[in-house]
Formats: C-alpha cells, structure tokens, sequence
C-alpha cells in the first residue's frame, strides 16, 4: 500500500471553486465533501485517499490529509487509470477513438454475460440572474454506454437497448413500463437495473 505522501501529485493544477449556486447545489458527483477512496496513478495503487469527482469539468480532485492543508489539486487525468470513491469505480475511457463518445471518467458496472454498463456524469451550467448577484444552477446529465463483447455502444434511449439485446425486446418494454417513476428520478439507477434484468 502506498500513501499519499509519495504520490507525484504536484504537477496537477490547483483545483479553484468560486461558483455562487442557488439551493446548496454543486459540481461535484455527489458533495462537496471529499471522501475516502482510491486510485490507479502511473500503474500503481493508492489507497486510504481523500478525493471528490468534479463531474462539471470532469476533473478528480485530491485533498492531501491534515487539518490545516486547504489544498485542493486536480490530479493529472493522463495518469489516472481508475479511480473509486464509496463503492463506485470510474474508470478513464481514453481508448475509443469516436467523436460520439465524451472522453473521460466513467462509473463501471458490471452487468453479466460480459456486458459492462458505463455511466458518464456531467453537469450544465445555466446562470441564474439574481437582483444582487448572478448565480449558478447545475442541472445533471447522463450518457450510457454498453460494452457488449468488447465493443462499446451507445444505450441513451430504449430503442438503442432493444437493437442490442433484441431477444429481450419483451423484458425491456415491460421493465419501462414498470419503473418509469425511477426513470424520472434517479436515471443511473433505472440503467443499472435494467441491465441486470436484461442479463439475469
């Protein structure tokens, strides 16, 4: 195991944050709290880290321990080959030479049948103007990929799914129907478990 203290991080810029948000939100994946978490840099593990993902500028971020240490740096992305905070892995899809795919860090899951479900994060700024001063909303976003057999697809709509997985065709419709409410408040999740039914 390898610490913080001998990570070659100080080549990443200084990660800044001055956004003036309206209802407490952020850019981050989940707060603005950083968590416990870990990371393959130049091919080695780092564990027992402190890190937050900004998924607006799809940057990780690294808090070196200490009370008094403010610092915050945006780890050299080149490096990173995953990374998890809580129990989700990201990984840095840089292999897909595509226009139709972001580049950058994804949640992996797996799904079986050697189908793997990758989930881009982002964020949308819009500004709010305010009689005294301009604020920020973020409003989230998502993209889906599936790896099926070592190829990627894109899967953000359901006829994408079906043309994938066309002997669950059935499955897929009634799953749509049953949860469309999950659908509508926690997308990510509804994609999770459709891919696990799928593959069941």
């Amino acid at each position: 195991m390898v610490g913080v203290e001998s990570l070659a991080f100080e080549n990443g810029s200084a990660h800044l944050n001055f956004d003036k948000t309206i209802d407490s939100q952020n850019r981050y994946y989940v707060s603005e709290y950083f968590q416990k978490g870990s990371m393959n840099y130049n091919d080695q593990d780092y564990f027992d880290l402190l890190l937050n993902y900004d998924i607006y500028s799809d940057e990780l971020v690294l808090k070196p321990y200490g009370e008094s240490n403010t610092t915050k740096i945006n780890v050299v992305k080149d490096n990173v080959s995953y990374f998890k905070i809580r129990n989700e892995k990201f990984v840095h899809l840089k292999a897909i030479n595509s226009t139709a795919y972001k580049k950058g860090y994804y949640e992996e899951v797996a799904a079986g049948n050697n189908t793997t479900l990758l989930i881009k994060y982002y964020k949308e700024k819009k500004k709010i103007n305010n009689a005294q001063v301009d604020l920020i909303e973020f409003v989230p976003k998502y993209d889906f990929i599936i790896q099926k057999d070592n190829k990627f697809y894109l899967a953000n709509d359901k006829k994408q799914i079906v043309e994938l997985f066309p002997a669950s065709k059935k499955k897929i419709n009634d799953f749509y129907t049953t949860y469309r409410s999950l659908k509508k408040d926690d997308t990510p999740l509804f994609m999770k478990n459709l891919l696990k039914y799928i593959n069941n």
